[in-house]
């Protein structure tokens, strides 16, 4: 059942086009479409739990970092007002999860989808914040010129190279239709890369659901956000 389904949904977001009469093109004639927001912004509300939304909204910490290099975030809706009372951002205290969507990968596709993950990560460093609050980050590609177990090679290199603290690394990438790689957090500078092919969105579901399955959700103490000095009258 979980696999008939997802495989369903996989081969309507792969944005494999079709020939005229219905069958998927061949290999070297497959043009894939460009990505539609509004479905990978469906798509990502249907996977995760019930009590958190799926928004194109930035969010913001503390210290008032706002990375603009997130496309989609999952966040816990404490408040129906949350974007109108913070200028349409979302406190990093509720936020579960961050999602970076690219249409396609090579060399330079790469470094640049894992320094946008960079600097999302770069949420809540500078923030003075009573608990220690690392936001999950996870990597939708549609298509990839790089085979998984190689693409999985070229990560490690460009964190090695580049220096990058571990903490700043993605969680989960996945490349539709093709494959999964997956941080390992017990070892420092570890992947696993999965070739899942029809199977990719299922696991990708199964993951990001055991990331997401927090019984207790964050404290969020709104003084942090009040940046005013100001002293009232006291009596």
């Amino acid at each position: 059942m979980l696999k008939e389904y997802f495989a369903s949904i996989q081969n309507t977001i792969s944005g494999l086009q079709s020939s005229k009469d219905g069958k998927k093109a061949s290999k070297k004639n497959q043009v894939r479409e460009e990505f539609d927001g509004k479905k990978i912004m469906k798509l990502l509300q249907d996977v995760v739990p019930n009590e958190f939304i799926v928004s194109d909204k930035k969010p913001v910490d503390a210290s008032g970092y706002v990375p603009k290099t997130v496309d989609y975030i999952a966040y816990y809706k404490k408040w129906a007002i949350v974007e109108e009372m913070m200028n349409g951002h979302i406190p990093s205290e509720l936020v579960y999860a961050t999602f970076h969507i690219t249409k396609h990968i090579d060399k330079q596709g790469l470094s640049e989808v894992l320094s946008n993950v960079i600097l999302t990560k770069k949420l809540n460093k500078y923030a003075e914040l009573d608990q220690d609050i690392i936001i999950p980050a996870f990597v939708i590609v549609q298509a990839s010129d790089i085979d998984v177990p190689q693409l999985k090679n070229d990560v490690i290199d460009y964190y090695v190279d580049h220096s990058v603290d571990s903490m700043f690394e993605f969680d989960i990438m996945m490349i539709i239709g093709k494959g999964i790689i997956i941080k390992d957090w017990r070892e420092k500078r570890k992947f696993v890369a999965l070739e899942t092919e029809e199977d990719t969105l299922l696991w990708f579901f199964i993951l990001i659901n055991e990331y997401l399955d927090v019984d207790v959700k964050r404290s969020l103490d709104l003084r942090h956000y009040v940046k005013e000095t100001r002293r009232y009258r006291e009596y």
